[in-house]
C-alpha cells in the first residue's frame, strides 16, 4: 500500500535567506541584550543617586548631634563646677560672699484707688506701697519685673 504524502509547499531554502535570517536574528538578540543593559545602568545609577542622597543626609544628621553632644558635655562639665554651684546658691538661694552687696529691687505697685491719706509727720514723704516677693523668687526674676512691670513673661 501506498502512503499518501502531502505535497512540499515550501520554497526550499537557499544558504542565502538562511544567513540573512540568522543575522537578523543575531541583531534582534543584541538588541534585547543592548536594552537590558541599558535599563541596568539606568536603574544602578539611579541607586546610586539615591544613595548619595541619604548618606549626605546622615552625614548632616551625624554632624547635628555631634554639635548637641558637645553642647550637652560642655553643659553637664558646667554643672558640675564649683562656679555653677555658686551661681545656683547666688539666684536660687539669694545667698552672697562676705563683702558682697546684693541688690534686691522692690516694686512698687500703685493703689487701684488711693484711699485718704491718714494724717503724717511728715505731709512732703510720698507714700509707698511694697509688693509681696517671696524669698524663694530669683535675684534675676526680681530684676525683671522690676525692669519690666507690664509684662508677665520672665526670661
Amino acid at each position: 500500500m501506498q502512503r499518501f504524502r502531502l505535497p512540499n509547499y515550501r520554497a526550499p531554502v537557499s544558504s542565502q535567506s538562511l544567513t540573512r535570517w540568522v543575522g537578523r536574528l543575531v541583531l534582534l538578540t543584541l538588541g534585547v541584550l543592548a536594552v537590558g543593559l541599558l535599563v541596568g545602568f539606568v536603574r544602578m545609577t539611579w541607586a546610586e543617586h539615591k544613595i548619595n542622597q541619604e548618606s549626605a543626609q546622615q552625614l548632616a544628621a551625624n554632624e547635628a548631634q555631634q554639635q548637641r553632644n558637645a553642647a550637652l558635655k560642655g553643659e553637664a562639665e558646667f554643672r558640675e563646677s564649683g562656679m555653677y554651684a555658686e551661681q545656683a546658691a547666688r539666684e536660687q538661694l539669694g545667698m552672697a560672699r562676705d563683702g558682697d552687696t546684693v541688690l534686691l529691687p522692690t516694686v512698687v505697685i500703685p493703689a487701684a484707688s488711693p484711699p485718704a491719706p491718714p494724717p503724717a509727720a511728715n505731709p512732703s514723704e510720698p507714700q509707698v506701697v511694697l509688693a509681696a516677693t517671696s524669698a524663694s523668687t530669683p535675684n534675676y526674676q526680681r530684676w525683671w519685673r522690676a525692669l519690666f512691670p507690664g509684662t508677665a513673661d520672665n526670661p
